[in-house]
């Protein structure tokens, strides 16, 4: 499939809604809109296309916009191709040149454009972020202040146990024999399947499952299982195979086979890379310790604020230490601004004897309460001090809040490892969106007063003009 660059959208008073009222200046897709790099992110795109040959692909900003739309309203994928339908605003940010009352392209296409730009997601969001943060820097005041912070993105997957999880592979697995023996024109081997059926119902049905009752299952599970996979080895030597998808699929049960035989056998319950779901076998628990989640089932993602700007510095899927981060993040900082910030705000786990001695000798202060135990006598200008760090600390907080509650990121709903990341990346981008039209879209008043007369003066501030020459 080849890529074809598009004519550049026709203006905003051009544009035609074939309605008896035009679209509002001040609509927050509109706004959005004259905000976007698409020029550049349109030749970035280009990188997903190294043939030039076949149909030409469909413009990025058409399907791009309709991500964007999708991550802001929290539509399905078909939901959203028909707001965009019915929705005239929607059409003007994705490039349409005129209002059109019909489906402007199936729904599955956003399911291969997220494919097809995982490779250049983290660049997407990089020509974005840069742009937003060159406006902000035009308009509003420099901070010398860096805050950083890690949070968890959970994907929507169901709640792991052990048990299920092993009713699920040996389900599985008695499907993959019956293919393969089939492909062998041979009789299916014996596996006690109904037996085994009718082991796990009886399991699954106790309203209370103790400790006894729940290892003496995932032994019979294990037993069945391992009987399976013999059935399977011995078939795959007799010339039968499987499809991709089954054989990635097998390939991630005699992993979980091995965890949780290991665990059965240790009397354990941790294991290094623990398979929490056969669809999603990337997904890794990470203990947060939070009250209302205390472990959750998703990518770890380790965020910085400079200028106002979100960016995620660290995006794995297995849990980490983020402090151990601190040093790459200030490099960053670095590189943008050409010089080390003159404050960091750290949480309490980032403020290790290495990290602020670090920061000591990169001439950095690093605010918040010191290490150790808490005096007894305070000085009240310090407490307040510190306070102070602590409130300004907090806005990471409440834009992971925003990017979380608004922006969906608290509930993934993409299945592999790499739509899962371009939708965390397109959170992200939203959140800085939604933050430049905050500033530079809101309205301003000013009030001024002469001789006993006060005049007030709204405006609003959306796009920058170019010098005007001569």
């Amino acid at each position: 499939m080849v890529y074809r660059q598009t004519a550049i959208q026709l203006s905003f008073e051009s544009f035609g809604t074939n309605l008896s009222t035009p679209l509002s200046a001040d609509n927050e897709w509109v706004q959005l809109a004259d905000q976007m790099p698409w020029k550049q992110l349109d030749e970035a795109y280009q990188l997903a296309f190294p043939s030039k040959l076949g149909r030409a692909g469909k413009p990025f900003r058409l399907l791009y916009g309709a991500q964007l739309i999708k991550q802001k309203t929290g539509l399905s994928d078909r939901d959203v191709v028909e707001a965009i339908r019915d929705t005239p605003a929607y059409q003007y940010f994705i490039g349409i040149p005129q209002y059109q009352l019909k489906l402007l392209f199936d729904h599955t296409a956003l399911a291969y454009f997220r494919r097809r730009i995982a490779p250049i997601s983290e660049l997407i969001r990089g020509i974005i972020t840069d742009t937003v943060r060159e406006r902000l820097q035009s308009h509003l005041p420099t901070k010398s202040v860096m805050i950083t912070d890690a949070t968890c993105t959970p994907v929507n997957i169901k709640y792991p146990q052990d048990t299920q999880l092993l009713n699920s592979a040996r389900t599985n697995l008695e499907g993959d024999i019956m293919v393969m023996a089939h492909q062998l024109q041979i009789a299916p081997p014996r596996t006690y399947k109904r037996e085994a059926h009718a082991v796990w119902i009886a399991f699954s049905r106790k309203p209370r499952r103790w400790d006894k009752l729940t290892r003496k299952q995932i032994k019979a599970q294990l037993q069945y299982i391992r009987r399976d996979l013999r059935y399977m080895d011995e078939m795959i030597d007799q010339g039968a195979d499987l499809t991709a998808a089954r054989a990635k699929r097998l390939g991630v049960i005699r992993l979980l086979f091995d965890q949780q035989d290991y665990m059965y056998r240790n009397r354990t319950h941790r294991v290094e890379d623990r398979i929490v779901s056969l669809s999603q076998p990337e997904i890794r628990p990470i203990v947060r310790g939070k009250a209302k989640a205390p472990v959750e089932f998703g990518p770890k993602i380790d965020v910085s604020i400079m200028d106002g700007v979100i960016d995620i510095e660290r995006f794995p899927f297995s849990a980490f230490n983020e402090s151990s981060d601190l040093g790459a993040t200030l490099d960053h900082y670095f590189d943008v601004h050409g010089e080390y910030p003159d404050e960091v705000l750290l949480d309490t786990l980032y403020r290790t004897r290495k990290n602020i001695g670090m920061c000591a000798n990169l001439g950095i202060r690093v605010s918040g309460p010191r290490l150790g135990r808490k005096p007894k006598h305070v000085d009240a200008a310090k407490r307040r001090k510190d306070q102070d760090a602590e409130n300004r600390r907090g806005e990471i907080e409440r834009r992971f809040a925003f990017v979380k509650g608004t922006l969906g990121l608290n509930l993934v709903k993409e299945k592999t490892a790499e739509t899962i990341a371009v939708a965390v990346d397109t959170g992200v981008v939203m959140a800085n969106l939604e933050h430049l039209l905050a500033i530079l879209g809101g309205p301003i008043s000013m009030t001024a007063q002469k001789d006993r007369t006060a005049v007030k003066i709204d405006y609003k501030v959306i796009t920058d003009l170019p010098n005007s020459e001569g």
